[in-house]
């Protein structure tokens, strides 16, 4: 985006993952898809396999729509790879916006409409994410004691029907 190294994106992505899995998948989430780096490179150089799972998920392979793409990250399960695609379009959609600002009113208006499409998209994935990797509730016996265990008389309710099913 406008003003910002390349170098910078991978370099934030990867520093704000929470552990060292999604800080190296982090600072790798790019390299297949912008380099003529392959897994195997990677693998050579020792990086190990649980970061390479999450690098391969996280590259946006030809042919793939951009929904299904990430659709599979979600549905593979694996966390870093999800966290990874999450801090990617957290920052993003940070650069896309300071971006907007750098052209103020009087930019290029065509690359403005780019970046709020790219932003929109993004966007997007990023709601979709969070809502499929957000708990559920269960509706179950067990989310009701939950919700009466919030208040202490709830608590006082939870014990006495406890006792009272012994």
């Amino acid at each position: 985006m406008i003003g910002d190294p390349a170098i910078q994106h991978v370099l934030t992505v990867g520093r704000m993952g929470r552990n060292e899995l999604e800080q190296k998948a982090g600072y790798l989430h790019d390299v297949l898809e912008d380099t003529d780096i392959t897994l195997n490179d990677l693998r050579s150089e020792g990086v190990e396999e649980e970061v390479l799972t999450a690098v391969d998920l996280l590259t946006h392979r030809d042919g793939v729509s951009y929904e299904d793409y990430v659709r599979h990250i979600v549905a593979s399960g694996n966390q870093t790879a999800i966290h990874v695609k999450l801090n990617d379009l957290r920052q993003n959609l940070d650069r896309a916006e300071r971006s907007l600002q750098r052209l103020g009113a009087t930019g290029d208006r065509a690359l403005a409409a780019e970046i709020r499409r790219i932003a929109r998209r993004h966007g997007r994935a990023e709601r979709y994410i969070c809502r499929a990797i957000a708990p559920r509730r269960s509706g179950t016996l067990d989310s009701f004691f939950g919700f009466l265990k919030l208040s202490m008389a709830g608590y006082f309710v939870y014990h006495f029907v406890i006792l009272l099913s012994l």
